[in-house]
């Protein structure tokens, strides 16, 4: 099913403008190689399930042709969509600068999805098994569960959404530590939302509860349990989008506030506890998709006060998103993020992660698409040097008919950083997609 004909869009002039900038973040930043990009958790929850999904508008990518749309299968009111990808390719250093590979990968997913009346349901069930031929010790195998629903309360839309995902991080993301081999970690994550009737000024609050669990990998050869990292966020947030000229201007002010915390319960013996507090707040002004162009920008500053002798942190941030279709058949895209992440290492409260990308797709014929882009990710600490990935892509979509689709795809990055000497990443993939 295409995504613009995904039930949650079809009355998406309410939410649209609030989920715009994750829907272009995660197009500017998608790479075809999941280790070429920051390990953020954002890009690993499933986009088809309300509370987790972002809607884009149209564009090249969204816009897929009738007769290539994905195939589903009717279940009274629901529709049912299997599909399977199957991938092989190469990737010139698996581990920092060595280890250069084969890979296979088989992934399953299946999507339910039914719209009835003002309701809105979806659930998607997925699996990866990446096996890396000359370095089978960095093979793994990471499945993800959600289900949401989005319903109309008292003339306000609300939506819900769990999802639990078992995932691995590797050593050539952003601040990753030297794994010898990859880190099994999993999320459960709980997702609450609301959005006041269409008015001039419109608020959406929002709660978002999510708990980390990491297992055991080794490092130079011995064991590093990374249970220090478990830990249980809680984020409380407000928006508030005021029309300029009135209710129907698609230029809006924005007043965005969020308010977090997070408990770490088994911190490592000797070290002090990484609890926080802390919030954020940003000013902003977008404008919704029009056909031609969608943008917003919000900046602000964020803090954290830990509870322990940690450095605390006050830092500018910015959300800020274009997207720009200059004809019916190429859309760009550009975005950049400046927040505060968790810290993987032991006895480091925090950092500041800053991601950019620049992409561009393109319909070379009614059923080739072109993609090219381009992302810089930065990981900036209180004390020590910084992490810098850079990283382009390029990649072909072919739509053959309503049940197949082939891609190729190649990513080339450089990576300077404290977990390794500086070195560069060539990867290139070939898949194809089936679906029902």
């Amino acid at each position: 099913m295409p995504w613009a004909d995904f039930p949650l869009c079809q009355n998406r002039r309410q939410r649209r403008c609030r989920r715009h900038l994750a829907a272009l973040l995660l197009a500017a930043l998608a790479s075809p190689m999941p280790d070429a990009r920051a390990q953020l958790i954002e890009s690993a929850y499933p986009r088809d399930v309300p509370g987790f999904d972002a809607a884009a508008g149209v564009s090249v990518t969204s816009r897929i042709q009738t007769d290539t749309a994905w195939q589903t299968i009717p279940l009274g009111a629901e529709l049912l969509h299997p599909e399977v990808k199957e991938s092989t390719g190469y990737d010139s250093a698996v581990l920092p600068g060595q280890r250069p590979s084969w890979s296979t990968t088989t992934a399953p997913s299946v999507t339910l999805t039914s719209a009835d009346g003002g309701t809105t349901l979806g659930a998607v069930a997925s699996a990866a098994n990446t096996r890396y031929l000359q370095a089978p010790d960095q093979s793994t195998t990471d499945w993800t569960a959600a289900l949401g629903a989005s319903f109309d309360l008292a003339d306000c839309r609300v939506t819900a959404a769990v999802a639990h995902l078992a995932l691995h991080e590797t050593d050539t993301g952003l601040d990753a530590a030297a794994y010898d081999t990859p880190l099994p970690y999993q999320v459960d994550a709980l997702r609450l939302s609301g959005l006041s009737p269409p008015a001039r000024l419109v608020l959406e609050p929002s709660f978002h509860l999510t708990r980390f669990t990491f297992g055991t990998t080794a490092i130079g050869g011995l064991p590093a349990p990374q249970s220090y990292r478990d830990r249980l966020v809680g984020e409380l947030g407000l928006t508030l989008s005021y029309g300029i000229m009135g209710f129907s201007d698609p230029n809006r002010l924005q007043l965005i506030l969020r308010g977090a915390g997070a408990h770490y319960p088994n911190e490592t013996f000797g070290q002090p506890p990484r609890d926080f507090i802390g919030g954020a707040v940003l000013l902003g002004v977008e404008h919704d998709l029009d056909g031609i162009w969608g943008w917003r920008i919000a900046m602000g500053l964020g803090t954290r006060v830990y509870s322990q002798p940690y450095l605390d942190q006050t830092v500018p941030l910015a959300e800020m998103a274009l997207t720009w279709q200059p004809s019916a058949r190429t859309t760009w895209h550009a975005a950049v993020v400046r927040k505060i992440e968790d810290a993987q290492e032991d006895g480091v409260g925090g950092y500041v992660a800053t991601i950019g990308g620049l992409a561009v797709d393109h319909e070379l014929d009614r059923h080739l698409i072109l993609h090219i882009g381009s992302d810089i990710e930065r990981a900036t600490y209180a004390a020590g040097p910084a992490q810098t990935i850079v990283s382009g892509r390029a990649g072909v979509l072919w739509l053959v008919n309503a049940m197949l689709r082939l891609g190729a795809d190649m990513t080339v990055s450089s990576h300077h950083g404290f977990t390794a000497a500086p070195y560069d990443e060539n990867a290139f993939l070939l898949s194809v997609t089936a679906g029902l």
